[in-house]
């Protein structure tokens, strides 16, 4: 066997094999297919390379579907079964697998390894609401109302049909007037094109909650 293993060389060794140093182990939700239908397993150790788990019934595959929850992230994967043994568990017969990635999406990987070097999650990029989402995100009774008042004070163009007026929304927050009345003070800013010049224009509105539009100024 000396001779073998130094002429072939000596099998890699697998990550869970010497206490799967390198890994990290805590109890995490994970589920598997087999046989066509969805099996909830217990996670039990992560590492870059792989993921052990404990099923409660036997697997017959070799390769499995594995999706695992860390830290809120849902990852799916594609797994290799290297090692199963079953076990005595307090009231029965369980199952371990011990399992290396064979396909996992490259941004879930990484999770993987934050996950592994207990590494924080980045931040997330909070992108803001663009004003003109916020005014698209009003009524439909409202926008026409203020689009048909700005043209009305020769403040914006007439919008052709199917296009968006040159307009921005920048909205104040929400006041209760009683009886389940509100209001919301909104800034908009508009541009009219008069000939080669293009003009701009800042008029505030009232919209209440009653579908009404009130000009402020």
């Amino acid at each position: 066997m000396q001779l073998f293993d130094s002429f072939f060389g000596r099998r890699e060794q697998r990550w869970f094999e010497n206490g799967a140093a390198g890994a990290r182990h805590g109890k995490f939700q994970a589920h598997t297919v087999s046989d066509g239908r969805k099996v909830p397993v217990l996670g039990t150790t992560v590492s870059r390379e792989g993921v052990a788990f404990v099923s409660p019934r036997a697997l017959a595959e070799t390769e499995l579907q594995l999706t695992i929850v860390l830290r809120e992230r849902v990852i799916p994967s594609r797994v290799h079964v290297d090692q199963s043994e079953a076990m005595q568990a307090p009231e029965r017969v369980v199952h371990r697998y011990f399992c290396t990635f064979t396909a996992i999406a490259a941004d879930d990987w990484d999770a993987v390894v934050r996950y592994v070097e207990n590494k924080p999650e980045p931040q997330k990029i909070v992108i803001p609401k663009k004003a003109d989402d916020e005014f698209r995100a009003l009524p439909v009774t409202i926008q026409s109302a203020i689009v048909e008042q700005l043209v009305r004070a020769k403040r914006l163009n007439t919008p052709a049909p199917g296009t968006v007026p040159l307009i921005r929304m920048i909205a104040g927050g929400v006041r209760e007037l009683g009886h389940g009345r509100t209001s919301q003070d909104v800034l908009i800013h508009s541009r009219v094109k008069t000939g080669d010049e293009m003009r701009a224009y800042d008029t505030r509105f009232r919209v209440l909650s009653a579908q009404r539009v009130e000009l402020i100024a």
